[in-house]
């Protein structure tokens, strides 16, 4: 019979502060707003076609550092253990892992990421490991996920072709097409997909490095963490889809649905009065200035010839 556990009484102090917290700030959570900074403009699609694969999935994660998640990942990207639900907050490049020396990345074998939750490390201090198996579960299924939604729309996409060839076919064949004309663009169909078919599935790679806390008036329990290129591409894809194109085409932005944080509000309130105030100060002052008449000098005595 096993043993009843004893729980340390300085973590269960932290754990009963903790949820005191999270109580008092369960409006605040990341899921109840957006991000109210706006989207970076990215490289184009040709200037990223130019570099390496490294290389350019090292330019969208700098070029996507602060911008909004998007509220698909926010979703996908939860964690239910130890009594707690941990919801992604934010995804951005571990800036202090990935030094640059005169433009160029000096490592770029793997990726390191930071996950921001909305979550503290009291709440994962009575066993931080299942936390830890809990995130890389999820981070593995997801995109295991992803790759089986990529097969099936690949797949849904070539046989829609191959009904419309079919079909084609039973057509009387006219012009270029009856000399072989569209035969090539089958066979170039042909060849992506058993391109694809062949391609490897490359490993993720997945470490979590280590957790700590982060945040001011919201708190985060942040997952610092190392895998390869091709996964945190993926990730990308998923997080910000207006800087990862998928085969090499841009994706639509998800519309974020969530309202603006009041303090963005309260910021704009606050912006516009003192640019208000401002110009009335600086019109009065120069309304003083030029309308006040120029001083008078006092006649030239005449004197006696």
């Amino acid at each position: 019979m096993a043993e009843p556990r004893v729980l340390d009484p300085e973590v269960e102090e932290a754990t009963q502060a903790a949820l005191g917290h999270r109580e008092a700030y369960a409006a605040r959570l990341s899921t109840a707003t957006r991000n109210p900074h706006s989207a970076k403009k990215g490289r184009s699609l040709a200037q990223l076609a130019k570099l390496s694969p490294e290389e350019r999935v090292f330019v969208q994660w700098r070029t996507a550092f602060g911008c909004p998640i998007s509220d698909e990942a926010k979703a996908q990207f939860t964690i239910a253990c130890l009594g707690h639900e941990f919801i992604l907050a934010d995804v951005r490049l571990w800036l202090e892992k990935h030094q640059q020396k005169g433009g160029k990345e000096l490592n770029t074998r793997l990726v390191h990421l930071e996950f921001f939750f909305d979550g503290q490390l009291a709440e994962i201090a009575e066993d931080p490991a299942v936390f830890n198996k809990a995130f890389e579960d999820m981070i593995e299924s997801q995109l295991q996920a992803r790759r089986v939604t990529e097969f099936r729309k690949k797949l849904l996409a070539r046989k829609r072709t191959g009904g419309t060839r079919s079909a084609s076919a039973n057509a009387q064949p006219s012009g270029e097409d009856a000399e072989g004309g569209g035969s090539g663009c089958c066979a170039e169909e042909d060849s992506a997909w058993q391109t694809y078919l062949k391609k490897p599935v490359q490993p993720t790679e997945l470490s979590l490095r280590a957790t700590r806390e982060a945040g001011c008036m919201l708190r985060f329990l942040v997952c610092q963490t190392s895998l390869s290129v091709s996964a945190a591409e993926e990730l990308g894809q998923i997080a910000f889809q207006e800087h990862f194109p998928i085969d090499g085409k841009a994706q639509a932005p998800e519309v974020s649905t969530k309202p603006l944080p009041r303090w963005a509000y309260w910021m704009v309130i606050c912006t516009v009065i003192f640019t208000l105030v401002t110009l009335f100060i600086f019109i009065r002052v120069f309304k003083g200035v030029f309308s006040a008449s120029p001083p008078q000098l006092p006649p030239l005595a005449m004197q006696p010839p």
